[in-house]
């Protein structure tokens, strides 16, 4: 089915977004496809339910996957090692995978491809007490910082902390689960934190007892993209017509979240009542600017690079951990299943 986008600006919490374009009517006749057997897939979460992947949730609950003949069942997750194993094993259809996970699981002998690339740029942060005067990578230096095991900012630290000439060992590194990581730095046993600069910052920031501050990554040249989706190549191989509805009800849902915020964090509260929705709120505001990028304006929300592909693999190797690249970037993602303009 033929999809156009045209160009629209959706403004949140005073950030403006460019999204390129607006995607056509889905199949219109909601109660003739309620009545179609469903296709199911699980979308795998790296971690728990949050605002910035409340589109997922909102996507279920508008019937946007529903119209395109998929039962989606989004899980949440165990850290992103642990999403893309299960989708390289076929026990769920999609995970939330940055490009280098990806790259380390491609290289582990992972069977997965990024078909869409939704996050332009990287989240990943250096969270810390403002008493702490943290505002560089070499300020780390003889602190103390609590990471979160079996995730990218705990892998890119590394990178963050080698691109920048800082040797690991002159920083103390504890990576625990979530839980502990929060009150490791809650409970100013930690300097720093690692997180993401539309999650764990703006959460620990409506918690803290004291002013907090944070850099990203990418300010550091340390910029890999963000949140993708992979599949497994059988599924992209053998199930191109569910590629590409999954593909497009993701975007728009993207597309309406942003544009109907708090009806995506409603979504999210069925799911996990405990949330502080004003904090779920502004944490996908957040996300809005990240989804942008000269590509995407110019090849639509979700489009890879080549060349982005390429830098992120480049920096992989040189400090990421990385020990094995591959001639052609384009086995880790493809563009196949993206809306085509008319």
């Amino acid at each position: 089915m033929a999809t156009s986008w045209k160009r629209r600006t959706i403004v949140g919490g005073g950030i403006g977004l460019i999204l390129a374009g607006t995607l056509a009517a889905a199949p219109q006749a909601a109660w003739a496809q309620a009545k179609k057997e469903l296709t199911p897939v699980t979308v795998r979460l790296a971690f728990n339910y949050n605002g910035h992947r409340s589109p997922y949730l909102l996507g279920v609950d508008k019937g946007f996957y529903a119209e395109e003949g998929l039962d989606v069942k989004v899980l949440e997750g165990k850290g992103v090692t642990s999403s893309m194993q299960l989708v390289a094993s076929k026990q769920d259809t999609f995970a939330v995978v940055d490009p280098p996970s990806l790259m380390l699981g491609y290289a582990q002998g992972m069977p997965v491809r990024t078909v869409v690339q939704l996050y332009q740029t990287s989240p990943n942060a250096v969270i810390s007490w403002d008493s702490a005067n943290i505002t560089k990578p070499a300020d780390l230096v003889g602190k103390t910082v609590a990471t979160l095991q079996g995730d990218t900012t705990t892998t890119m630290l590394y990178a963050l902390l080698a691109k920048n000439g800082i040797e690991a060992s002159k920083v103390r590194i504890v990576a625990s689960d979530g839980g502990t990581r929060n009150q490791t730095f809650l409970n100013k046993r930690s300097e720093a934190i690692t997180g993401f600069t539309n999650d764990s910052y703006l959460g620990l920031k409506s918690t803290a007892d004291g002013p907090i501050r944070m850099f990203p990554y990418s300010q550091f040249g340390i910029d890999t993209m963000g949140d993708g989706v992979i599949a497994h190549q059988d599924t992209i191989k053998n199930g191109p017509k569910l590629l590409e509805g999954f593909v497009r009800a993701t975007l728009k849902s993207y597309q309406y979240a942003l544009a109907h915020p708090e009806e995506a964090i409603a979504s999210l509260k069925k799911v996990s009542p405990s949330i502080k929705p004003e904090v779920e709120l502004e944490k996908l505001k957040a996300t809005a600017p990240l989804l942008v990028s000269a590509d995407t304006k110019a090849n639509g929300i979700g489009y890879s690079s080549k060349e982005r592909w390429k830098a992120a693999q480049d920096l992989m190797l040189q400090y990421g951990g990385l020990t094995k690249g591959v001639d052609d970037v384009s086995v880790y993602y493809t563009n196949a299943f993206l809306p085509k303009a008319k």
